[in-house]
């Protein structure tokens, strides 16, 4: 109850004014269902009396009409006052979660699977609207009729009032204790919906990988297991419904019958009139609807309140920045140097096992940096680091003097821009992945990034040019063409600091050649206008590292050789040992 009270506080109380007319009209709706059977009371002690076409019946009978249309129009406003806020509500917190979520450094996305996230988005979100909408609206209606009906049964006859409630008393607190148990197994069923969620987006995401290893068996009984588990547990939560709503039925169908055992010999010695006993009878009825309702209601609370903890666990999630809300400001000269001091880094996942070791190293500004490594070595973490992607520990790295862990992370994101390791594309065209949030870049602007990132005769062979779609993650392009892709998005934004993430490990030795002559006319355009921008640049191909200013060889998570490219290759040690393994000359195979 108490997550329940502060969401409610926090995001359910500014729609105040909405629920307050819903209450209006929902008070109105059970006022006029309790006055209806007075009337026809009324109508039916004089008939009896022998007033068959007296003024009274009339009067009851277009009484009853006029309240019997007024209940349609009054019971369908309070239906939009109370549903329409939760649909608001829904459009809020959507928007705001996925904004949350842009928010997140990867590190939070290794702790959640990519179903779960959608799960809780889409499904858990519905829960809460039906909760804020229906569960609202059933907890003042329940509340409204318990209230005008029992009062006028009260006044009818408190003793046969008192009689009747007995059963229902009896069945709520028997249907209480089994919603306690649905709890869990309602937040069982969310998180069993997301294991499945889960695995047939990844199944979908990987059905290429799945037909080449004619694995498809394999991953249906994966998902029959799955399925399987979760249609146990919602079976067993039916099971559990099905034992306990019943009883609330059952304590009307008993107030029923001691209505008639004692309502009855009542009216015959005169205690109530004939008229009185159908309104009572009415009464009950019509009382007998919402405590019916009652046992869903819990149960729609319960469930959404699972839905809410899993809900808010996204909502509230705070994006990973040791800076604060109060960043210090980054150097607007456009000269940014990055200065490494003894750093170590292990991911959050795997904290005993670092993955850097005691690096120092300096990246001037306006430089061309290489990093070269085996694979495993410790390159792709250190470009995390650099960028933000990752926070390096505190003291480890700086942007010029300033500790990057205490930088706004917002501005130094635009100070950069970065081609990583493995490209991505969305599902859109060419245009709209290069051109990313600057949907109204000119064609002359995208036409001179395509030359620079070697794109033009690629583009020119697509049917639809730029608007071709690249279809999920880009499988209608080459790995080439992806990167190349990715390439030109970086180099169509303005950036003090170039990061290449192995960005040339798909493209043949031409194409290589172009892209190096690009970046450096990129540079020197740059120096044209102001600063020199720094590049750092990952890489297995040696050729391409010929060109920096400085090379640093990581080995095992370590720095463990730095210099030019003509040192380094006279120098023994990896970088010598990759270099002489480029320049040897294709096995020859007999045929």
């Amino acid at each position: 109850m108490r997550i329940i009270l502060k969401f409610f506080r926090t995001y359910v109380s500014p729609y105040w004014y909405w629920f307050v007319a819903g209450v209006a009209c929902l008070f109105g709706t059970n006022w006029l269902a309790v006055q209806i059977p007075l009337q026809l009371a009324k109508a039916i002690d004089a008939i009896r009396a022998g007033q068959t076409t007296g003024p009274v019946v009339t009067n009851a009978a277009i009484l009853i009409a006029v309240m019997g249309f007024s209940v349609i129009v009054v019971r369908t406003l309070s239906r939009v006052l109370f549903f329409t806020p939760g649909r608001l509500l829904e459009f809020q917190i959507k928007n705001k979660l996925f904004a949350n979520l842009l928010r997140q450094q990867p590190s939070f996305y290794s702790k959640w699977d990519a179903g779960d996230i959608i799960s809780r988005s889409s499904d858990d979100m519905t829960f809460l609207r039906v909760m804020i909408g229906f569960g609202l609206l059933s907890v003042f209606n329940t509340g409204a009729a318990l209230l005008l009906t029992g009062t006028q049964m009260f006044l009818l006859s408190w003793k046969l009032t008192l009689l009747v409630l007995i059963p229902i008393v009896i069945a709520l607190a028997i249907v209480q204790i089994g919603i306690y148990r649905l709890f869990d197994l309602m937040k069982a069923t969310r998180e069993q919906l997301s294991d499945l969620s889960e695995h047939v987006l990844s199944s979908i995401h990987g059905v290429q990988t799945i037909q080449g290893f004619r694995a498809e068996e394999a991953f249906l009984q994966r998902f029959y297991q799955r399925n399987e588990k979760y249609r146990d547990t919602t079976l067993y939560v039916a099971k559990i419904r099905a034992r306990i709503l019943p009883l609330l039925v059952l304590g009307g169908g008993v107030c029923i019958w001691m209505l008639l055992a004692v309502g009855g010999p009542m009216t015959v010695n005169k205690e109530l009139t004939v008229g009185q006993l159908v309104a009572f009878t009415t009464y009950i009825a019509y009382l007998l609807m919402p405590l019916r309702s009652l046992g869903w209601m819990m149960s729609v609370f319960q469930r959404g309140q699972a839905s809410l903890e899993r809900v808010l666990e996204l909502l509230e999630a705070p994006p990973e920045k040791p800076e604060g809300d109060n960043p210090s400001p980054l150097p607007e000269d456009g000269v940014v140097s990055l200065h490494i001091k003894d750093l170590s880094f292990a991911y959050p996942d795997a904290p005993d096992s670092p993955v850097l070791s005691n690096i120092t190293a300096d990246i001037p500004a306006g430089s061309w940096v290489g990093v070269f490594g085996r694979t495993g070595s410790g390159k792709t973490t250190l470009m995390r680091l650099l960028t933000r992607l990752y926070n390096p520990p505190p003291g480890t790295v700086y942007l010029n003097n300033l500790d990057i862990t205490m930088a706004d992370l917002d501005a130094w994101r635009e100070r950069f821009a970065m081609v990583p390791q493995t490209p991505f594309l969305f599902s859109d065209t060419i245009r709209s992945n290069i051109a990313m949030d600057k949907n109204n870049a000119s064609d002359e602007v995208l036409k001179d990034v395509l030359r620079q990132a070697a794109l033009e005769q690629d583009i020119q062979a697509f049917p639809e040019g730029l608007d071709t779609i690249v279809g999920e993650r880009g499988i209608m392009v080459s790995g080439g063409q992806r990167q190349r892709i990715t390439l030109a998005r970086a180099l169509q934004r303005p950036f003090d600091v170039l990061f290449l993430d192995d960005v040339l490990s798909a493209v043949d030795h031409r194409t290589e050649k172009e892209l190096i002559r690009t970046l450096e006319e990129v540079a020197t355009a740059s120096a044209a206008h102001g600063a020199r921008p720094t590049v750092v640049l990952v890489s297995h191909r040696l050729s391409a590292l010929a060109h920096c200013d400085k090379i640093l060889v990581l080995e095992d998570g370590k720095l463990v050789d730095e210099g030019k490219h003509d040192e380094l290759i006279d120098r023994p040690g990896p970088y010598q040992d990759a270099w002489q393994h480029q320049a040897e000359p294709l096995p020859e195979f007999d045929t």
